[in-house]
C-alpha cells in the first residue's frame, strides 16, 4: 500500500459482452482535487459506482485510507468518509434546505433508524444535526433559503444543496458526478468557487466528473482520462491536455457527433 487515500487497482467491471470499465488504475491522494473526464460512454459514471458501493466490479481491488472496500455496501463507504454528492433531483418533497441537512447529518451520525434510538440518544442526535446543518447552511452560503423548501428553489441553487448535503456528512472524499451540468456561467463559478473552499478550508478530497474541460483545467490538481472504459492519461492538467491518447478521444468524439 502507498500514502494514497484511494487506490483503484486493476478494477474491471462488464455489462454482458460490454466492458464498460476495464483494468482501470489510479490514486489519489489525501486532499487533492482530481478530475475524471473522457468522451459520453468512457466508463466515469460506471467507476463512480463502483467505487462507491452502486455496483462490484468483476475484478481488482479499491482501497480507501488503507482499507479494501471492495463489495462495501453504499452505506458502509458513505460512513466511512468517501461520499458520492446527491443530485438535485433527490430533493425531498416538503422538506426545506435545513431539513435537508438535517436529514443527511443523521444518515452519517445514527446509521440505524430513529425508531430504535433511546429518547436520550435521539435528542443528542438531533442536537448535533441542527448545528451541523447551520454550520453548512454558512458554509455553502444556503442560510437565506434555509426555511425555503427545497424542490421549489432554482435548479443551480438545487444543485449546491445537493453539494451540501454531502458535506454534511463530513466527508474525507467527496465524488461529484456533473456537478456544473446545466448551470450558467454564474453558477458554474459558484460551484467552483464552493469545491475550492472546501478543498482549502475543510481539507476535503474531491474527484469531480466534468464535461466543462475549462472548469476542469483550472480546479483539478490532476486529472485522469478515461475512454472506452479504459484509462487513456493521468497527471496534471497540462500534462493530460497535450496527451495524444487524451486529444485523440475528443478528436475523435467530435467527429462522430458532427
Amino acid at each position: 500500500m502507498t500514502g494514497a487515500q484511494l487506490e483503484v487497482k486493476s478494477v474491471s467491471r462488464s455489462f454482458g459482452g460490454i466492458k464498460a470499465v476495464e483494468n482501470v488504475s489510479f490514486a489519489v491522494d489525501p486532499g487533492r482535487i482530481t478530475g475524471l473526464i473522457g468522451p459520453n460512454g468512457a466508463g466515469k459514471t460506471t467507476l463512480f459506482n463502483l467505487i462507491t458501493g452502486g455496483m462490484r466490479a468483476n475484478s481488482g481491488h479499491i482501497y480507501f485510507d488503507g482499507h479494501d472496500i471492495s463489495g462495501w455496501a453504499p452505506g458502509k463507504v458513505a460512513r466511512a468518509g468517501l461520499v458520492r454528492s446527491f443530485q438535485a433531483a433527490m430533493t425531498l418533497p416538503d422538506l426545506t434546505v435545513r431539513e435537508h441537512l438535517e436529514q443527511a447529518v443523521l444518515f452519517r451520525t445514527v446509521g440505524t433508524p430513529l425508531a430504535l434510538l433511546s429518547a436520550r440518544r435521539l435528542r443528542a442526535a438531533r442536537e448535533e444535526a441542527q448545528a451541523v446543518a447551520q454550520d453548512v447552511l454558512v458554509f455553502t452560503g444556503l442560510e437565506e433559503n434555509a426555511g425555503e423548501v427545497a424542490a421549489a428553489l432554482p435548479y443551480g441553487l438545487q444543485k449546491i444543496l445537493g453539494v451540501a448535503m454531502a458535506i454534511a456528512t463530513t466527508p474525507r472524499m467527496l465524488l461529484a458526478d456533473e456537478p456544473a451540468a446545466g448551470l450558467n456561467g454564474t453558477e458554474t463559478a459558484r460551484m467552483e468557487a464552493l469545491f475550492r473552499a472546501m478543498h482549502h478550508e475543510r481539507g476535503i478530497a474531491l474527484i469531480v466528473i466534468e464535461h466543462d474541460l475549462p472548469m476542469v483545467m483550472r480546479l483539478c490538481d490532476r486529472i485522469v482520462a478515461l475512454a472506452q472504459g479504459r484509462l487513456i492519461a493521468d497527471g496534471t492538467p497540462t500534462e493530460v491536455r497535450n496527451s495524444p491518447a487524451f486529444i485523440e478521444a475528443y478528436l475523435g468524439s467530435a467527429a462522430d457527433a458532427a
